[in-house]
């Protein structure tokens, strides 16, 4: 919590024109000159990142991670970019999985019974795939 707070007081500090140490608490007793020496740095930049924003993480990223959870758990389906650009309309990943089996066909891999584990356990594996991707 201490340390966002210093890293918003700074962006705050930089964005204001005005030194970052005039916006710091006084340093306490334990700590020495050295430790403030990066709260003196001038901020250049700050990047908040949404997914997707940065990198097309989406077509790039977790459409092959999902067509690599399809291929692991035997199931036939591959989402192009095309398609997955389609899909990126519903939000959430077991929702958009969802929505292409209610309008193409569940694959028989996914029996009706326990569609909705079935979906969210292939989730959770394509969300593995993604991590391990970046």
């Amino acid at each position: 919590k201490m340390r966002f707070s210093a890293v918003v007081t700074a962006a705050a500090a930089s964005l204001l024109g005005a030194p970052v140490a005039a916006f710091v608490a006084p340093l306490s007793h334990s700590q020495s000159l050295r430790d403030t020496s990066a709260l003196s740095a001038a901020l250049e930049a700050i990047l908040f990142d949404c997914d997707g924003v940065l990198a097309d993480t989406e077509r790039d990223g977790h459409r092959p991670a999902f067509n690599r959870a399809f291929k692991d758990n035997g199931i036939d389906e591959e989402w192009g970019v095309d398609r997955y650009g389609v899909l990126l309309e519903v939000g959430g990943g077991k929702e958009r999985m969802t929505a292409h089996w209610n309008e193409v066909g569940w694959p028989d891999a996914v029996p009706e019974e326990g569609r909705q584990d079935k979906v969210k356990s292939l989730h959770l594996q394509k969300t593995d795939i993604f991590m391990d991707m970046i």
